[in-house]
């Protein structure tokens, strides 16, 4: 017993990459390890997708479920946190896009044609400007797709590129959402200023 326990501790100093090898090789009850690292990352993470603990909760337990089922997959190419955050949004947004709470309109590439990266750089040094506590409140009114994406982009500090490899979609379609929500967001802020 003391022997398995020293092995088990040994095994949590491996890498994520390290530990994946062993447990591709047969060691499944390092499994445990990954489990320990990773659960409640996702758990926060589909907390703040979905906002509902119990729901979350499932989600998470399915979510590490369907990592360990899909571990031969996983070739090392990103980090292995990229990976399981990947999964993490795709599966949230699926539960989301059943239940009718998400839906993503068809948008118009040329409506953002003109925006120009200072624009961009602006409102985006506009946005971290403002209150925290009123941007919380106000980030409740936007609609699931919008908060999602601007959670992947700003508290999770995803590249427009990894954003657009988790939605599967282009990073021109990435760029405009994200200019999108934080349009609306903005909005929503001057509407708030304007009723004071």
């Amino acid at each position: 017993m003391i022997v398995k326990k020293e092995k088990l501790a040994r095994a949590r100093q491996l890498s994520d990459w390290e530990l994946i090898q062993r447990v591709l090789g047969g060691e499944k009850q390092l499994l445990e390890i990954l489990y320990d690292r990773y659960f409640n990352k996702v758990y926060y993470k589909c907390l703040s997708i979905t906002q509902d603990k119990t729901t979350s909760q499932d989600l998470s337990h399915d979510i590490m479920v369907k990592v360990f089922l899909n571990l031969h997959k996983f070739k090392g190419a990103s980090d292995f946190s990229f990976w399981v955050y990947s999964i993490t949004y795709n599966h949230c947004m699926d539960f989301l896009k059943k239940k009718k709470r998400l839906r993503f309109d068809e948008l118009d590439a040329t409506a953002y044609a003109h925006v120009s990266t200072d624009e961009i750089e602006l409102e985006n040094k506009i946005l971290k400007e403002l209150q925290l506590e009123q941007l919380e409140i106000l980030f409740e009114e936007l609609k699931a797709d919008d908060k999602m994406i601007l959670l992947m982009r700003y508290q999770d500090g995803m590249s427009v590129k990894q954003i657009a490899t988790t939605l599967g979609v282009g990073e021109s379609a990435v760029k405009m959402r994200l200019k999108r929500s934080r349009d609306r967001l903005a909005e929503l802020l001057k509407e708030a200023n304007n009723g004071e």
